[in-house]
């Protein structure tokens, strides 16, 4: 039986890297196409039966543009961004094919799937979301099936206002004007971990976390609400209320949890 063939856009790094490898593992025939490679996006849109966009967040867009029309009916047209609206919406505007929304919730350093869950979003067709399903099932891989919609609506709090408060840590940090390095003999555990989140997102890629920022649509009701959060605390502060503040986190606990 002739293996079936995955065209990889951006599979030289990251994600598509990753998933480039546990294609194989699966008996795909796997191509992929980088910024160094001769090998173009058009060449695998035009031959491979499944075609996944696993560039950064700021070219998704353009790319799935470019293509989406190469891949006709009956193939599978696949995103793996960490935002899911647009491009799917994209990948149906432009391509005949399956399409499905791909965001694996996690970083390419992975290798134990284990407690590693994978978003699908259904964007047209059955075959291809079944084949990508079946894939990270027998992979070992959790799934999570949701619309577009409810994936960006999650993400506005579990990677945007997150790394909002993780950026705005680190930029209050450093405008305190004192140097980490005189910092770390004092630091408390917690503070630790934070800090090394605030290295990760600050010196690794800092252009990845700007995206999902400025990508996802619901970003500016959530920063609206951080906002809101954060002058409530400030006049409780200013008013010396530690009593007031605390009765705010012990509502805000049993909301919560």
């Amino acid at each position: 039986m002739k293996k079936m063939a995955a065209g990889i856009i951006g599979g030289t790094h990251g994600m598509g890297r990753w998933l480039a490898g546990l294609l194989r593992e699966q008996g795909f025939a796997v191509r992929v196409a980088g910024r160094e490679t001769k090998t173009t996006a058009a060449d695998l849109a035009d031959r491979c039966d499944v075609v996944v966009v696993a560039v950064p967040i700021a070219a998704t867009a353009d790319v799935i543009r470019e293509v989406g029309p190469k891949v006709k009916k009956g193939r599978l047209l696949m995103d793996l961004t960490s935002l899911k609206a647009e491009p799917v919406a994209l990948m149906l505007a432009h391509s005949e094919a399956d399409v499905v929304g791909c965001h694996p919730l996690f970083g390419p350093s992975v290798n134990e799937p284990a407690g590693h869950p994978i978003v699908l979003c259904r964007g047209r067709g059955d075959d291809g979301h079944v084949l990508m399903k079946d894939v990270f099932g027998k992979a070992g891989y959790p799934v999570l099936e949701t619309t577009p919609e409810a994936h960006d609506k999650m993400m506005s709090i579990i990677q945007a206002l997150n790394h909002f408060n993780t950026i705005a840590l680190g930029m209050a940090v450093a405008e305190a004007g004192i140097p980490f390095s005189e910092l770390q003999p004092f630091s408390t555990p917690m503070f630790k971990t934070k800090m090394e989140m605030v290295q990760k997102v600050f010196t690794e890629t800092p252009g990845l976390y700007a995206d999902i920022l400025a990508g996802n649509p619901r970003t500016k009701k959530i920063m609206a609400s951080y906002a809101r959060v954060v002058r409530k605390i400030r006049a409780l502060m200013d008013a010396g209320d530690a009593a007031g503040l605390k009765k705010m986190m012990e509502d805000t606990a049993k909301t919560l949890f």
